[in-house]
């Protein structure tokens, strides 16, 4: 299992240094579309499209990490004033509910992505690539997030129940 998880956080780190990569091939793009444009007076065709792409590659390769690494937008307001039980209950939850949706995703991700590849939709654009270019990295991301937030939900439980039941602490 030890293994396993390992394995699993090279996989989040990987898609976080993607992540990573992926914002500054989208700045450099975007820098010298500028640079010809205003520059060399020419345009260039397809900068628009690759970017919005790599946006999508970037959100779904990172989104998992970042829940790794608890550096997500949480409303922590609620969870201040809660007891510590409850809150301990409220994260859990929201862990497995997270883990739901981004399960149905998976499921309507990958269903979706394998018509696109299947009838072999094209996205209309200066350069038409396949739809299943801009798809398939949704379901993946996706599936990395509900590994994370299950994993997410186990340690908030056994650390919260470790806590409470730990036999070195004084009562």
């Amino acid at each position: 299992m030890l293994a396993l998880t390992r394995i699993f956080d090279r996989i989040l780190l990987a898609g976080g240094i993607l992540s990573g990569c992926v914002l500054i091939i989208i700045m450099l793009m975007i820098t010298v579309k500028v640079i010809f444009r205003y520059v060399l007076h020419e345009g260039l065709i397809g900068i628009d499209l690759l970017s919005g792409t790599l946006l999508v590659y970037m959100t779904f390769l990172g989104a998992a990490w970042v829940l790794k690494n608890e550096e997500h937008v949480v409303l922590d307001v609620i969870l201040n004033q809660a007891n510590p039980n409850s809150a301990r209950w409220m994260r859990i939850t929201n862990s497995l509910l997270g883990a739901v949706i981004c399960f149905v995703v998976v499921v309507f991700g990958t269903w979706e992505s394998i018509t696109s590849f299947q009838r072999g939709i094209l996205i209309p654009a200066e350069i038409e690539i396949p739809r299943v270019v801009n798809l398939w990295v949704i379901p993946a991301g996706f599936l990395l997030l509900c590994f994370q937030f299950l994993r997410r939900a186990l340690c908030h439980y056994l650390s919260e129940s470790n806590l409470t039941h730990d036999p070195n602490k004084e009562t």
